[in-house]
């Protein structure tokens, strides 16, 4: 094809398969989106220190709020019985110094669960001296160590958060640099692609102009051999608006203007046009028409252009001849239309970047890798989409699927309109 061919071993053998817009991409999970969100909420490592922070002052008020609890039968607290009551384990009142300790180490790291962690010591650590037949010393020991190893622990994994939020930074960075430097890339390749294609024709018409000119000034011009100067140099000038306007069309990304259209004429125009370049190439052109066939909602001209360009790349691929196979039929409520040719095929390691913008195997010079981007656009807007099927030495089939358009709902299937 002329905007993504190579020259493929016949007996490689390669087959691939590529789909266009309308693929359905991967699924995801809520729970992975709830994480995200999560993660994304928690406090990084730049927040304030100290007392200048107002996580310091919530963790400080949680910490003697706490501690009231954890003393309250030595207060009036005690006469409400029930949660405060003296004979209720003390264990589950220094479980509750977990929250702070946690909350620390979240927002401090390692050294606001160490900070946090010692405070609860002191806090626990005088009621065993009073109460050590209640509250043994080993007992509330190990709840302090246990708690102090969660809140490192947390703190070790915030640590890691952060380093994975720097990374995915550093990355997110990297490729945007990327992806400047290849558009600065294809916009060089771009620029110096259409300055060769245009620079060709102009210098024709210029050749043609000083031809002209010199012809007239000596009064030896021909009638005939005007209008076949000037002929020419209107085939140049229209070489040059055609490569200008396929550039605007891609730039641009026109909205179509929708109306019911029958594929059968689209494709019977395309015909009429590329069939010359197809009869000088030897390529025999077949026509496998399915009909009656419903309509399409779609902008006819610009579907014409995407099967202009698919029909000349496929005539393209095929310079010692082959068979060019235009083919409409309906499949699931759609309109199918195949462009089949017995060319080259396309490697598999391109039908990747078969869409891409300027991407081309064309000898330099000879495009600049807008055809199929530009077709894949208009195809995507029209709420369709494009399958791909080649066979290195045996051929390409481009099949392109849009909506059927019901007359009596006045609307194409697919919510087109």
């Amino acid at each position: 094809m002329p905007d993504t061919e190579e020259k493929g071993s016949a007996g490689s053998g390669t087959k691939a398969t590529v789909v266009g817009s309308g693929s359905k991409g991967v699924h995801k999970r809520p729970a992975d989106s709830v994480g995200r969100k999560i993660l994304a909420r928690l406090p990084g490592n730049q927040i304030p220190r100290g007392a200048a922070s107002p996580h310091f002052w919530a963790i400080a008020g949680l910490m003697a709020v706490l501690t009231l609890i954890y003393y309250a039968d030595r207060t009036p607290l005690g006469l409400l019985g029930g949660f405060f009551a003296e004979n209720l384990p003390h264990d589950l009142h220094r479980a509750l110094f977990l929250i702070p300790v946690v909350y620390a180490a979240v927002t401090f790291r390692f050294w606001g669960a160490i900070v946090t962690s010692v405070a609860f010591l002191c806090i626990v650590l005088p009621r065993t001296f009073y109460f050590p037949d209640i509250d043994p010393p080993i007992r509330v020991l190990i709840f302090v160590l246990v708690t102090a190893c969660m809140g490192m622990l947390c703190a070790a994994l915030m640590d890691r958060i952060d380093e994975e939020r720097e990374i995915i930074r550093r990355l997110k960075e990297s490729r945007d640099m990327l992806v400047h430097a290849d558009r600065l890339t294809s916009l060089g390749q771009m620029s110096a692609s259409i300055a060769h294609e245009i620079n060709n024709p102009l210098a024709g018409v210029l050749t043609y102009t000083k031809l002209l000119a010199r012809k007239v000034g000596s009064d030896s011009i021909k009638k005939e051999e005007t209008l076949d100067y000037l002929s020419k140099m209107e085939a140049e000038i229209g070489r040059c608006s055609r490569i200008v306007r396929n550039l605007l069309d891609f730039a641009r990304q026109r909205q179509p203007m929708l109306k019911p259209v029958d594929i059968n004429q689209v494709v019977e125009q395309v015909l009429a046009m590329v069939g010359h370049q197809a009869e000088l190439q030897k390529v025999a052109v077949v026509k496998e028409f399915s009909s009656p066939l419903p309509k399409v909602m779609a902008d006819f001209d610009q579907l014409q252009q995407v099967f202009t360009n698919l029909a000349l790349n496929a005539i393209q691929a095929m310079p010692e001849g082959g068979k060019l196979t235009m083919r409409t039929a309906l499949e699931d409520s759609q309109v199918r239309v195949d462009v089949e040719d017995t060319g080259y095929g396309i490697p598999k390691e391109n039908m990747e970047k078969l869409f891409n913008p300027f991407f081309t195997t064309k000898e330099k010079g000879k495009g600049v890798g807008l055809g199929l981007a530009v077709s894949h656009g208009i195809i995507e807007r029209h709420k369709g989409s494009i399958k791909v099927h080649s066979e290195v030495g045996k051929g390409t089939i481009f099949s392109v699927y849009l909506n059927v358009y019901h007359e009596e709902k006045g609307q194409a299937t697919g919510q087109l309109v």
